[in-house]
C-alpha cells in the first residue's frame, strides 16, 4: 500500500518518508494481523492486498497513528465552574468506529473464535458424574 493509497482509503494525508512509511506500514500491518488472529496479512505473490483489506488496514493505520500521537491534551478550560475539555474524546472512539464501519471485512478475514464453549463436571443421578453441558 502507497501513501497515496492510504489518502483513498481515510481521506487524510500523511507525508513519511520512504523508511517512516515502510516501518509504519510494517507495524500496522502486524498489529492487524494480530487484530484478526492472523500470522500475516493474506496477499498475493506480488504482496499486494486484497482491496477491502487494504482499506481496513488505511483506516486501522489511520487510528493507530491517532492513538499514537495523542497524548490527553487539555482542548479548553473554564475556571469559573471548572470545567475542562479534552481532545482524546475522538481518539478513544476511533478503533470502536472501525469495528462499526468494518465489521463486514473483520469478519470476513478474522481467524479468531469467537465462540465460547464451556465444559463442566455435573453430578447427575445416582452418583454417575457426566461431562459436558
Amino acid at each position: 500500500m502507497t501513501q497515496e493509497d492510504y489518502t483513498l482509503w481515510t481521506g487524510q494525508t500523511i507525508d513519511l518518508d520512504d523508511d517512516q512509511w515502510s516501518k509504519t506500514l510494517a507495524l500496522a500491518s502486524l498489529r492487524l494481523a494480530s487484530f484478526l488472529c492472523l500470522e500475516e496479512l493474506p496477499a498475493d505473490d506480488d504482496g499486494n492486498l486484497p482491496l477491502d483489506l487494504q482499506q481496513l488496514l488505511a483506516n486501522f493505520m489511520s487510528a493507530m497513528i491517532a492513538l499514537q500521537g495523542s497524548t490527553e491534551v487539555v482542548e479548553s478550560k473554564h475556571v469559573r465552574n471548572f470545567t475542562i475539555n479534552f481532545k482524546t474524546t475522538a481518539v478513544a472512539n476511533a478503533f470502536a468506529k472501525i469495528g462499526q464501519q468494518y465489521g463486514d471485512i473483520i469478519e470476513k478475514y478474522s481467524n479468531c473464535d469467537l465462540s465460547v464453549s464451556v465444559e463442566r463436571t455435573r453430578r447427575h443421578c445416582c452418583g454417575h458424574w457426566h461431562y459436558g453441558l
